[in-house]
């Protein structure tokens, strides 16, 4: 006899139910989760033509409520690289974002402008809710990174340095 299993008044083979296991396996895992500076560093190396942060924290019901859409957008730049930041888990990850309030969005653009100069730090967008309109974060980190041109940098990507003056990282030197 085969297995079911009962939801609600159906009847759902054990096949069923695995498949929609892996399924949501894979949507939960589709953001990499950033937990240590380290691992943030190496995102701005990863060759993608900008870096989109989600930085929550476990205490944040918006965050947990946006996240799905974020996991969404994240899956319409396939040229941009996606990670999801506890702030609790990375605070110097967080600092160096410049993050001040949760669900935030940062994205950081990597490579040359389309003037041929390269992104710094000061190319940075902070997306914050204001006023706390949450609902708003997606929609504007969207426009955010429509609105940016990236040039791909035929020198690749070197690793950004550690800058004392402000205790966060730069971009280096050209």
């Amino acid at each position: 006899a085969a297995c079911r299993a009962f939801i609600g008044d159906a009847r759902l083979p054990r096949q069923a139910l695995t498949r929609m296991a892996l399924r949501m396996s894979r949507r939960l895992l589709s953001v990499p989760a950033i937990k240590d500076l380290a691992s943030y560093e190496a995102l701005k190396t990863s060759g993608t033509t900008m870096t989109v942060g989600f930085f929550t924290g476990h205490f944040s019901l918006a965050g947990k409520m946006y996240r799905p859409q974020f996991e969404a957008l994240a899956q319409s730049y396939p040229k941009a690289s996606f990670y999801v930041c506890d702030v609790d888990d990375a605070p110097q990850a967080a600092y160096d974002a410049e993050v001040v309030e949760v669900p935030s969005i940062v994205v950081q653009p990597l490579g040359l402008k389309p003037d041929g100069s390269p992104y710094d730090k000061t190319d940075m967008v902070v997306v914050a809710p204001e006023l706390a309109r949450y609902d708003q974060v997606i929609t504007r980190a969207k426009a955010v990174i429509d609105a940016t041109a990236v040039v791909e940098d035929p020198e690749g990507q070197r690793p950004w340095q550690f800058d004392p003056a402000t205790g966060t990282s730069l971009p280096a030197h050209r």
